[in-house]
């Protein structure tokens, strides 16, 4: 039985305690009676039948406490001075409190333990060389007091890169660039923030945020600060309610002797992290939750993190909340004092990553020549974690991933259809760049590439074996890698439908999994893909993909897997609906298969999935269509050569070898969605990453003729725009971070086309849409676009856009909130003295605005004297235009004396 504190200190105490508590034995037995500490057949042996004195009585007494452990000790010390106050007497030689200082200590010691650096994922590699010295690799964040609410919803791949855009530069929507040591000493003040909110993609450097956060902490012995830490995921767990206090003393049971006083008056003292609020799965009331201050009171797990964020439980301290920005919006705005962002590796951070985690400089100046020349690559290499993927892809210790290999005689090599003029990058002997004749490389490359590294040359044994002849018996790893791949593609896949992230035993089984009947290679390659949740709060153990894009793309090639063997991938993937027996499910599946055929089977499920996704519209399932998009053309699939079926005739092709894009009806049904006005705008510029990674040769076309027209050449007069063009162009800006100026004059952009745009149109300082039949439909969805919290529109030009006194009211409206906007030119759209007179309320307002130009508005005297009166209040404009507009001689003439009023004011006006 393992002796605690309390139990130390009755037994090292006795002497001192029989003398000092004999008289109060009677007292004592009576208290500790009452708290359940000591039972009625203790009592009746403490008192020995009443022939026993006081100090036999009290000998015996310790004695019953000793054998009943930890917690009978505890409430002993706790009931002591109850006894003293009623009897007036004190014994300062009895030290009733344990050493806090020691106990914090030992928590310093346990938490630095297990937050200390760890390598990225469990993938099995040397560190290179002694450039991995760095124990954490410096990534960016931005800082802002209050709250942030993300206009897109669409998946975080998509998101990051944007928050570079214009990085180099201030940017007045994001907050303050900060950087780790900043947050820290925030974070560790006394008194604390309050409630901070650090939001970040998954992968982005959370995790590692919170982690260094505690691990430098446990190494200052000097801070005031006390940190505990739980995760959601821990969380998730408690399906019984449980008090705050006995949850913290389950979770760190070194403390339970101090907890109380930590609880009592240390609150000020303490910093509560909360990891991962997008993992949780209960439901989060600030409505209705009844309030909460009792941290001894049992409650739901729900209620309990509601009334902590509150501050109803432990008023005081400092709370430090992660999520992923889906799941931000769960926290009411008024809780938060400090909204932080983690914006992951800037381009210059990645080049660095790359140098210290590849085996030599020259191979990662390599990595990341070919990651800068692919953008799709460079915009998620932002996430950190993506940055590892990538690393492990292209390198891996020996050359050639998916270079030409040379062929065993008795198989088939990985890259038979690679064609003889395929360039070949020479390379560092111990660097794998991708060199095959893919003419684009795509991230669903990247996965496959990063699969098969660890497939082949991760097992028991390999690192002796030839890189060569290992690639050359691939296809044979492969195929035998099947059944576990295929359980962990059902894990994976299962997850994504409910959204789960982590597994437990039970789970595994079900897939077909087992780390303890697993093979040595197969049980090598199961824990470096689910990592063991080694902080639960059971005796459990549960599970979780290394990343979420890696669950996301092992559900993606489970579902090409059995879409291409003729099977339903979706069988038994709703477990709340009526299930038919495996029998005669076995039989539906083999007629349909007999009715429609392998193509028409295929064709449905892939229909299926992408409806799936179009319904649901919070882009969770982005990632996953992306790589099944990409994992439905032949030669990328090529790259697993020996896991999928062989298709035949399923993919038509003139060429006799492997097809490079995705089948023609798979293209079709993208093209269709393309055009569909039911998807939002995130989901439609979704798509053409699909199609890029399907391969579409046509995409590549219509995308140089936009990059002709944001490099302002004249479009032909018999061209046409339809719908999707702009989504595709949506795509394309996304993938250009370095412009800064969005000039689409004259395009025949109407208010459906801006809409189509909505994802991007807040990431430029210009915004030049002249001469477009916007509207005041168009001014409402530049209204959104100027709302967002990182907008950067300095510049907004809307010449001739049919915006009318209603668009004005609109963009007026949202322009007095709005503080990035300096310039704003509208002339020629009709406004009349209504619209000025919207114009003059913002005046009143906005203090950001520096340039106003409003040349032929039809404005008269009246809008005229309106501006002038709002200008009396307004001190930083600095140039108004109102040439061409329809003003009396009198009215001109006013407006040039009350020009004369304000140095730093002129006011163009014809004469």
């Amino acid at each position: 039985m393992a002796v605690g504190p309390f139990s130390e200190q009755v037994r090292e105490s006795r002497v001192e305690l029989v003398d000092a508590w004999s008289k109060h034995v009677t007292s004592l037995l009576d208290l500790l009676s009452q708290a359940g500490a000591i039972t009625e057949e203790d009592v009746s042996l403490v008192r020995g039948g009443g022939c026993l004195g006081d100090r036999d009585r009290m000998r015996n007494l310790l004695d019953v406490l000793y054998s009943r452990g930890e917690d009978a000790c505890c409430a002993f010390f706790k009931v002591m001075p109850r006894v003293q106050t009623a009897s007036g007497t004190k014994n300062p030689n009895i030290s009733i409190q344990p050493n806090l200082q020691e106990h914090l200590q030992r928590h310093r010691e346990v938490l630095g333990k297990e937050h200390g650096p760890k390598h990225s994922g469990n993938i099995k590699a040397k560190a290179p060389d002694s450039r991995q010295a760095k124990p954490y690799t410096d990534i960016t964040l931005s800082k802002r007091p209050g709250y942030e609410v993300h206009l897109q919803h669409q998946h975080e791949a998509a998101m990051v890169g944007e928050s570079f855009r214009g990085h180099a530069q201030e940017s007045k929507g994001q907050g303050e660039i900060c950087v780790f040591r900043e947050m820290y000493q925030s974070l560790l003040a006394v008194p604390g923030d309050g409630l901070t909110l650090l939001s970040g993609v998954a992968g982005s450097g959370k995790t590692t945020v919170v982690r260094r956060l505690v691990h430098e902490w446990s190494s200052q012995k000097d801070s005031k600060k006390i940190i505990l830490s739980l995760s959601f995921r821990e969380l998730n767990l408690l399906t019984e309610p449980d008090s705050l206090q006995g949850l913290l003393s389950m979770h760190y049971s070194h403390l339970k002797p101090v907890l109380t006083e930590i609880m009592g008056d240390k609150l000020e003292r303490v910093l509560l992290i909360l990891d991962g609020l997008d993992e949780f799965c209960f439901p989060l009331d600030f409505k209705r939750t009844p309030k909460c201050s009792d941290p001894e009171r049992a409650m739901p797990v729900g209620a309990m993190v509601v009334n902590l964020l509150k501050g109803n439980l432990l008023p005081g301290i400092s709370i430090l909340l992660t999520s992923r920005p889906h799941a931000v919006s769960k926290v009411p705005p008024e809780l938060v004092n400090v909204f932080c962002s983690v914006l992951g590796f800037t381009p210059a951070q990645q080049q660095e990553y790359f140098r210290h985690n590849c085996s030599s400089v020259q191979a990662g100046a390599q990595v990341w020549d070919y990651v800068s020349t692919h953008k799709p690559l460079q915009l998620m290499c932002h996430v950190p974690a993506f940055c590892w993927i990538v690393s492990t892809a292209l390198y891996n210790g020996s050359p050639g991933l998916t270079q030409p290999v040379p062929a065993a005689d008795n198989s088939k090599s990985v890259s038979e259809d690679v064609t003889p003029s395929a360039p070949c990058i020479p390379t560092d002997p111990s660097a794998v760049l991708i060199t095959s004749s893919v003419k684009t490389l795509t991230i669903t490359d990247i996965y496959c590439c990063f699969l098969k590294s660890i497939l082949v040359f991760h097992g028991e044994g390999r690192e002796e074996d030839s890189r060569w002849r290992l690639l050359q018996d691939a296809p044979r790893i492969l195929q035998e890698s099947r059944p576990v791949l295929r359980g962990l593609g059902v894990l994976a896949f299962q997850g994504l439908v409910e959204r789960r992230f982590l597994f437990d035993c039970a789970d595994l089984d079900r897939a077909g999994l087992s780390l303890d009947r697993a093979d040595v290679s197969r049980g090598v390659f199961l824990v470096e893909i689910l990592k063991e949740d080694s902080t639960s709060l059971t005796l459990e153990k549960n599970f979780y993909f290394i990343h979420t894009s890696v669950q996301e793309f092992l559900a993606a090639t489970y579902f090409v897997y059995e879409s291409l063997s003729g099977s339903d991938p979706f069988a038994g993937q709703q477990p709340h609906t009526f299930k038919l027996p495996p029998a005669l499910q076995r039989l539906m599946t083999s007629t349909s298969k007999k009715l429609l055929g392998a193509k028409g089977l295929l064709k449905r499920h892939v229909k299926k999935a992408l409806l799936w996704s179009e319904q649901k519209q919070s882009g969770h399932m982005d990632l996953f269509c992306r790589f099944v998009s990409g994992l439905m053309v032949p030669r990328t699939r090529l790259t697993l050569d020996g896991l999928f079926p062989r298709t035949g005739s399923l993919f038509c092709s003139s060429s006799p070898s492997t097809p490079s894009t995705a089948p023609p009806f798979y293209l079709s049904l993208l093209h269709s969605q393309l055009q569909s006005c039911s998807l939002c705008p995130e989901r439609q510029v979704n798509v053409c990453h699909c199609l890029y990674e399907a391969q579409d040769s046509g995409l590549s076309q219509r995308l140089q003729s936009w990059l002709q027209v944001l490099a302002q050449m004249p479009r032909s007069e018999h061209s046409s725009l339809e719908k999707k063009d702009w989504s595709e162009l949506a795509f394309l800006l996304q993938l250009s971070p370095d412009l800064d100026t969005l000039k689409l004059d004259a395009q025949g952009l109407d208010a459906e086309g801006l809409r189509r745009l909505l994802p991007v149109l807040p990431l430029f300082r210009t915004l030049s849409l002249g001469q477009n039949p916007l509207g005041p439909e168009g001014a409402a969805v530049l209204s959104k676009a100027l709302k967002t919290p990182a907008c950067r529109v300095e510049r907004l030009w809307v010449v001739k856009t049919g915006l009318g006194c209603e668009g004005v009211r609109i963009l007026s409206d949202t322009l007095k909130d709005n503080r990035t906007v300096v310039d704003l030119r509208m002339a020629i759209n009709d406004i009349s003295d209504g619209g000025a007179g919207h114009l003059a309320d913002l005046l009143k307002t906005n203090c950001a605005l520096k340039d106003i130009r409003l040349r032929d508005n039809q404005i008269t005297d009246k809008g005229a004297e309106l501006l002038m009166d709002a200008l009396t209040e307004n001190s930083t404009l600095q140039y108004l235009w109102l040439f061409d507009n329809k003003f009396t001689k009198d009215g001109v003439k006013k407006l040039i004396e009350f020009s004369k009023t304000r140095t730093n004011l002129e006011i163009k006006v014809c004469v």
